[in-house]
């Protein structure tokens, strides 16, 4: 019984680490990122990220045009950007 307390403790430092991120994520990043700050970041040019975003990722769903600029959501651009390791 002790063992099973002790793993059920371990389960919620875990969920609580996993939110405590997600916070700190949303903090960071908004929902939609413009192509030109990974670009900034990353160094690498807009239409190679554009090509990475067309070949790698769902239109309309993970990346999208608004107002002649190409945005991508959150999640999309920290997977480009831990693929790149900024």
């Amino acid at each position: 019984m002790f063992e099973e307390i002790k793993i059920i403790k371990e389960i919620e430092n875990i969920k609580n680490m996993l939110v405590e991120q997600q916070k700190l994520m949303s903090m960071l990043f908004p929902d939609k990122v413009d192509i030109s700050f990974i670009s900034a970041k990353t160094g690498v040019s807009r239409q190679s990220i554009r090509k990475n975003l067309l070949n790698n990722f769902e239109p309309e769903v993970d990346f999208w045009k608004e107002n002649a600029r190409i945005y991508m959501s959150r999640e999309t651009a920290i997977t480009i950007l831990s693929r790149r390791s900024v």
